[in-house]
């Protein structure tokens, strides 16, 4: 059975370290934002039998005193799924944690972040991780967040299919980008948003996702095939019941 794999990204901050008192609860009480995520961005790099993921997570100080973003977590579940003859069957088998390894976090100034707890659970695994560094009024502050997986991918008989989700935030997420290293001479034959960036690594981006999720879900191959609005491998799932479904009426009529 091949799985089918979504992640998703959960980021709550639990913790805001006021330095400047209870003017900075007021604002926080009420209801402004204290923070946004200016950029959002996620490299999947895939090798031939792995996937390194890359989180850079810049979050920007939107009011005029200094503040601690503290807790952030990372939610990871997948979608069990079956195939026939490596071609993807649209039967979906409940969620389950996404195996990772090799976790690790750091700063943009390259100081390592130590204060990271990894939980399994049976529908998803959890990354929570200690931002606990100031970020003065007007500034931004970049945490980077890479993990190792052999599960990302959903791997199929010509095509293998990525699913990415990047969910709704209690921090607004002002620019989302994620990018897609295939390696070799692999290429995007579908994908449900158009890629910014055609090449290899591929790029996908969008703005202003406040209240909204954003899942991009994409097939590659080494074949020279064109772009579809239709993932190639229903195109040849239907192929294949096609042929099996002419040559059993054949059979059928002989008789």
């Amino acid at each position: 059975m091949q799985i089918r794999t979504r992640a998703k990204i959960s980021i709550s901050m639990l913790f805001l370290g006021i330095l400047m008192g209870c003017q900075l609860g007021a604002v926080a009480s009420a209801g402004d934002a204290v923070e946004v995520w200016d950029h959002y961005d996620v490299t999947i790099k895939v090798d031939s039998a792995t996937t390194r993921v890359t989180e850079e997570l810049t979050i920007k100080n939107v009011i005029d005193k200094p503040v601690v973003p503290g807790y952030g977590y990372i939610s990871l579940s997948k979608e069990q799924s079956s195939t026939v003859f490596g071609l993807p069957l649209p039967i979906e088998g409940g969620l389950r944690g996404l195996r990772i390894r090799d976790v690790s976090a750091r700063l943009d100034d390259g100081t390592r972040v130590t204060d990271i707890l990894v939980t399994e659970e049976e529908e998803a695994t959890t990354v929570r991780y200690g931002f606990w560094t100031p970020v003065m009024p007007g500034e931004c502050r970049t945490i980077i967040i890479e993990y190792t997986t052999d599960e990302i991918v959903e791997k199929g008989l010509l095509f293998d299919h990525i699913t990415y989700t990047v969910q709704p935030s209690s921090i607004p997420i002002k620019n989302a980008l994620i990018r897609a290293d295939l390696g070799g001479n692999r290429h995007v034959s579908y994908s449900n948003n158009p890629p910014v960036s055609a090449g290899n690594p591929v790029t996908w981006m969008q703005s202003g996702l406040e209240d909204g999720t954003w899942q991009l879900d994409f097939e590659y191959s080494s074949l020279p095939l064109p772009r579809s609005p239709v993932k190639w491998a229903n195109i040849s799932l239907g192929l294949v019941f096609g042929i099996i479904c002419i040559w059993s009426y054949r059979q059928w009529k002989v008789k």
